[in-house]
């Protein structure tokens, strides 16, 4: 069921292009509603327990973690928010199976853009990527970056950002493997015993700590 809270996204037209000043146009103007209101920000939050499906997608990874707050699978796209990221993990470039766009509420980070020296696709290793482009991303900043450029973020530690990713349009992403951290700092497994993963679904406990979290740092109310 659509509830009022998330009644406007359904109009939102679908991200399955190429035309990145489309995506960029359309994720600005969902990025900024809600960045200003805290009501529907806060909405959306809460609606992640009643949806099984974004539970499932919210996740505790190698860098950050992450709330599933939409998920609008016929018209392309994804919107996350992120929180709680390890510093000492992001200096991994990196790329994504999907454009994507981001806009800032907390916090910060220095963004590398990296230029691959041995072509668009496939794996990578940090001799094949020399910097391209160094920003400073401040609270207010948005951009899109596309599925093929390599980046790093190394985030300030109270960073909060909302997330849209549009499509897969490759079969998996490609990281500097030889700068992976060791498995043992990975994010501990969510069943004792089991292996460390760079990636799991977030717990019941651990979306409870996040939506705590983003209310102390008045994100949400």
């Amino acid at each position: 069921m659509t509830t009022a809270a998330g009644s406007w996204l359904t109009q939102i037209p679908c991200l399955d292009t190429s035309d990145l000043a489309f995506v960029q146009h359309v994720s600005h103007s969902i990025l900024e509603r809600l960045s200003k209101d805290r009501n529907l920000l806060t909405t959306l939050v809460e609606e992640v327990m009643a949806h099984p499906s974004r539970l499932a997608a919210s996740r505790v990874t190698l860098l950050l973690n992450r709330l599933s707050l939409w998920e609008a699978p016929d018209h392309s796209f994804e919107i996350r928010l992120n929180m709680n990221p390890r510093p000492e993990h992001q200096i991994v470039p990196h790329d994504h199976c999907y454009a994507f766009a981001t806009h800032i509420l907390t916090g910060g980070y220095v963004h590398v853009v990296r230029r691959r020296t041995n072509g668009w696709q496939g794996p990578f290793t940090g001799a094949d990527l020399r910097p391209a482009i160094v920003t400073l991303e401040r609270p207010g900043s948005v951009y899109v970056l596309d599925h093929s450029m390599v980046h790093q973020a190394v985030m300030a530690p109270d960073t909060v950002t909302l997330f849209i990713r549009g499509p897969r349009r490759k079969t998996s992403s490609h990281a500097a493997e030889e700068l992976m951290p060791p498995q043992q700092s990975w994010p501990k497994p969510a069943v004792p015993g089991n292996e460390p993963e760079p990636s799991r679904p977030a717990t019941v406990a651990e979306y409870l700590q996040m939506r705590r979290y983003l209310q102390e740092h008045q994100i949400i109310t």
